[in-house]
Formats: C-alpha cells, sequence, structure tokens
C-alpha cells in the first residue's frame, strides 16, 4: 500500500496555555503539496525504514504508531519511507509519517477502526491528528480539538534553514517575556473568507530563531526587503507565502536552499 503523507504550514499558532504537561494552542494549519512516501504492508513484525533521513526507529514516531496499532487491533504492519519534508523544519514531517502508517491502517481495518485510529493520533504527537485529517483547520487545546475551515488557495515559497528541536523551542519559549500576539480569531476570519491571514503569527518564532539563528536571519531579511516571512512550527523552516520570485533573492544570497509548495486539501493520499 502506498501512501503520500503532506507536510504543513502554520499560518498563524498561539500559545494558550499547559494542560497536563503539555502546552495548548490556538492556530490554524494548512497542509501543503510536499510529501514522505511510505510503503506500508502486513508484516510478521514490526519495522521502519527511512530513506533520506537518519532517525532511529525507536524515535520514530511512524514506528510508534504502528506499535499501537499492533497493540490495540492486532496489526503488524512494516513501513519504507521516502523523506521528502525537511526534518525538523516544522512542517510535520515526523508526524505525516506517523499519520501515514495510521492512514494505511484505516484502509486495510475499514472504517470501524477509525475512532481508535484517531485515539492513536492524539496519542503520539499533537500534530498527528491534524496530518491525518489535513486540509484547513484551526487547531487547539493539545492538538487534539479540530475545526475544519475552508480551502486556501495560495503558493509559498519555503526557505530550509536546518533542524530544531521541538522540546528545546517549547522549553526556550517558557523561559521568554510574553508578546503581544494577533487575537487567534483573526485569522480564523480571514481564512473563513477564503484568504490567507493578514497578520500571520507564529510564538514560536522567536525561539526557533535563538535556538538556529538563521531562522531569524532569514525573516529579518525577508522582512527588510518587504515580504512577509513566517516560521513554521517550532522552526526550521521560513516561508513567505506569495512565492515572490525577490523573495528567491533574499535567500538565495543567505546561501539558504528553498522549495515551493501549493496548498492542498488532505493529509494522506492511499493507493493500494
Amino acid at each position: 500500500m502506498k501512501v503520500r503523507a503532506y507536510g504543513k504550514l502554520n499560518l498563524s499558532l498561539t500559545i494558550t496555555g499547559r494542560r497536563g504537561g503539555l502546552h495548548t494552542l490556538d492556530g490554524v494549519m494548512h497542509s501543503v503539496g510536499i510529501c514522505d512516501e511510505l510503503t506500508v504492508t502486513e508484516n510478521d513484525v514490526i519495522g521502519v525504514t527511512v530513506n533520506g533521513a537518519d532517525i532511529p526507529e525507536e524515535k520514530n514516531t511512524a514506528f510508534a504508531a504502528a506499535a499501537l496499532v499492533r497493540e490495540r487491533f492486532g496489526l503488524v504492519l512494516r513501513a519504507e519511507i521516502v523523506k521528502r519534508i525537511p526534518v525538523g523544519g516544522g512542517m510535520g514531517g515526523s508526524s505525516a509519517d506517523a499519520a501515514g502508517v495510521l492512514a494505511a491502517a484505516a484502509r486495510m481495518l475499514g472504517d470501524r477502526a477509525l475512532p481508535g485510529l484517531l485515539t492513536i493520533a492524539a496519542e503520539i504527537g499533537s500534530d498527528v491528528p491534524f496530518m491525518l485529517r489535513g486540509g484547513c483547520a484551526r487547531v487547539r487545546g493539545t492538538g487534539n480539538e479540530l475545526t475544519a475551515l475552508p480551502f486556501v488557495p495560495f503558493t509559498a515559497l519555503v526557505a530550509d534553514c536546518g533542524a530544531v528541536s521541538t522540546p528545546q523551542c517549547y522549553g526556550l519559549y517558557d523561559t521568554l517575556p510574553e508578546e503581544n500576539a494577533p487575537d487567534p480569531e483573526d485569522a480564523v476570519a480571514d481564512v473563513m473568507q477564503g484568504r490567507f491571514p493578514r497578520t500571520p503569527y507564529n510564538a514560536l518564532g522567536r525561539p526557533a530563531a535563538v535556538l538556529n539563528p538563521l531562522v531569524g536571519e532569514c525573516v529579518r531579511a525577508a522582512d527588510e526587503a518587504g515580504y512577509t516571512a513566517v516560521v513554521t512550527g517550532s522552526g526550521g523552516c521560513v516561508y513567505v507565502p506569495d512565492a515572490s520570485v525577490g523573495a528567491e533573492r533574499v535567500f538565495e544570497k543567505l546561501g539558504v536552499p528553498y522549495f515551493r509548495v501549493d496548498s492542498v486539501r488532505a493529509g494522506t493520499d492511499v493507493t493500494v
């Protein structure tokens, strides 16, 4: 079974507090057309192989997903993954791989298994429930509260500044002084009208720039050139939502690799 597991961009991300040791958030996520490709098969033992990144099996969320699928449903899966979503880039690559395994399991097990698979998604990580469903959604709580929003057509230019550790990014966020943040409802209102948020915001942008200074350099250079630059997720990747040619020159001057992505309507795409 073949699965395309798509990445995401955060159109907005506000940290609202903590619950059970986890940060709670309120933001808008949108699936985009860069994807990891998975080949998922039934097997005698669980296994995950990753091509394109060095990720130990025991730390791979796809392996965690497969382990819980075996525990809850008795289905034993093996996944071979071709990585294309930047690792540590804040585009949900690790969560996408877990979602890809769960999407394959859903196809094999049928609709009856979907509630249980969604429960597994929420247990694995805050981005996984969205990555499984995809499209555009308001994401609240610890990532498990999803409200579908209209598809927003856009093409973004994404600069890959290198990996940022998600736990370190959240940990550093807790030590920084609060900043004035736009009301999350503003971004939702714009998306409800089918347009990209006029005031995109990411609360994790500051800690990501501290942990990876190139993130901050990309944001500053793009802003100085007159472009809106947004950090996605816990960082590593910075994007300009209008995919301007001028923004390409900004990233080229900094020597940062970049690529274009279009918004897409699904988080996963399964073919037999």
